[in-house]
């Protein structure tokens, strides 16, 4: 029998590469390469983002001009880079800008977005990423809204995904419910060498006036400014939510107001809603908390953990307690911090410096308190009856003692009626205050006058 001759193997180019080797495989088409392209109207942005979202690989689109938005949102499906060169996206209240779907990339540079405004309800006034990553590098966004019902982050909402602001500013955006700059829900924050200014949140209930973090986050704030933010209750900068932990690192905090109304509300410049907070080297100036029992003008604390280092708070004013930090049965660790000109209102107005509500634990090593001002006890630390202080190497010096009554009663009597365990002569303290703050107090301990070693306990400052 007779061998069959062989059958020639095909080695051919096709149109899309190699077609059959002599393997018997068959090639796959050369992946297709990212585009840029160049555009300066709406239509051209829009066929550009469709084309983007269509093809594989991350495409850059580059605006040639500045262009306004008259159809609505841009949807981000795919990865891309919104080059701004420098130019503007407006879209003057109709719609959100930038809507970026989950498992996305989006890196947006160089760009204002201006005008957004998200439909109503509805969060991301300027840009939404839900479980998406998202890059926001040199650019401005400036005037977006989020309105309505449950509307938060009136410029950004970070909805269980990944933010990355750098180089940016954020200012005079505005959200109902919270975050008026940005919102994240869950997911992980990063705010590096930007500036959030003037944003600000509606009442319902209106927290974090530039920026607040819903459940079980992660933020992180350095090399930033957070400046004249406002928010109707709680955290006129930035906002910590119960889960959540933030990270506040060489950053200017100054001059934010919150209006809350009760005593757990304020915290003028940040507030820590029983999560982990941490702040180093950071200035918290000017910062207010204005509502009739406001507390917290620097740093209002409900319960949680909250660590200060190398730190100045200073010209820092609330209503009720607290000027420059409040605790409410937190735990809070202080090193090397400045407290400087701090004050009260007279609602009471206790601790004008530092103030203790419950069972807090305060422990504060290395630092100044100087030139504090309370209307009623403690000009500069005030201890409650269940709380922990514990000071060591803290210069207490040029602390004016607390105003006189306005009334007509006596100064024993008003004391008496102004808390539950003042001690001293006929139930008042003596007239000079020792190095914690509280006159009259025989637990000072200071190894020189103005510097306390001390532990206090149930006593400290004043007690209510």
């Amino acid at each position: 029998m007779s061998t069959p001759t062989p059958r020639p193997v095909l080695s051919a180019l096709t149109a899309g590469g190699l077609g059959l080797l002599a393997t018997g495989l068959v090639a796959l088409p050369a992946p297709a390469q990212a585009a840029t392209v160049t555009v300066k109207t709406e239509s051209q942005l829009r066929a550009a983002v469709a084309r983007a979202n269509k093809a594989a690989g991350e495409d850059t689109i580059r605006l040639g001009r500045s262009i306004t938005l008259r159809k609505g949102s841009l949807e981000i499906t795919d990865a891309l880079v919104l080059d701004g060169n420098g130019k503007q996206i407006r879209a003057r209240g109709k719609d959100r800008i930038l809507d970026v779907v989950t498992d996305v990339t989006l890196r947006v540079e160089d760009l204002t977005l201006r005008g957004g405004r998200a439909p109503e309800g509805e969060s991301g006034g300027a840009i939404r990423a839900t479980g998406a990553t998202l890059e926001v590098v040199d650019s401005r966004l400036v005037g977006n809204r989020a309105l309505g019902e449950g509307a938060s982050g009136g410029a950004i909402m970070n909805d269980g995904g990944s933010v990355s602001v750098v180089g940016t500013r954020i200012e005079r955006n505005r959200a109902e419910r919270a975050g008026g700059g940005i919102e994240a829900n869950a997911g992980v924050t990063t705010v590096t060498d930007s500036v959030l200014r003037g944003n600000r949140t509606g009442a319902a209930p209106g927290n974090g006036g530039a920026l607040h973090l819903t459940g079980a986050g992660a933020v992180v704030v350095e090399g930033s400014r957070v400046l004249r933010n406002r928010a109707s209750a709680e955290g006129g900068g930035l906002w910590n939510s119960a889960d959540g932990q933030m990270s506040v690192t060489g950053t200017l905090v100054a001059r934010n107001r919150a209006t809350g109304a009760e005593a757990d509300q304020g915290g003028g410049g940040l507030f820590n809603d029983g999560g982990t907070m941490t702040v180093s080297d950071v200035r918290l100036v000017g910062n207010r908390a204005t509502g009739a029992a406001g507390s917290g003008g620097g740093l209002l604390d409900v319960g949680g953990t909250v660590s200060v280092q190398d730190t100045t708070m200073s010209k820092n004013r609330s209503e009720r307690a607290g000027g420059g930090l409040e605790t409410a049965a937190g735990t809070v660790d202080l090193a090397e911090v400045d407290m400087s000109d701090n004050s009260t209102g007279d609602m009471p107005g206790n601790g004008g410096a530092l103030h203790l509500t419950g069972a807090a634990q305060v422990t504060w090593n290395g630092g100044t308190v100087t030139g504090n001002d309370a209307a009623a006890q403690g000009g500069g630390l005030w201890n409650s009856e269940t709380g922990f202080l514990v000071v060591i190497g803290v210069d207490v010096s040029a602390t004016p003692p607390p105003r006189a009554p306005t009334s007509t009663t006596t100064a024993a009597s008003s004391c008496r009626t102004g808390c539950r365990s003042c001690r001293g002569p006929s139930g008042c303290p003596s007239a000079e205050p020792d190095v914690v703050g509280r006159p009259g107090s025989a637990r000072g301990g200071g190894t020189q006058p103005g510097r306390s070693t001390c532990a206090a306990s149930r006593s400290g400052a004043w007690t209510q």
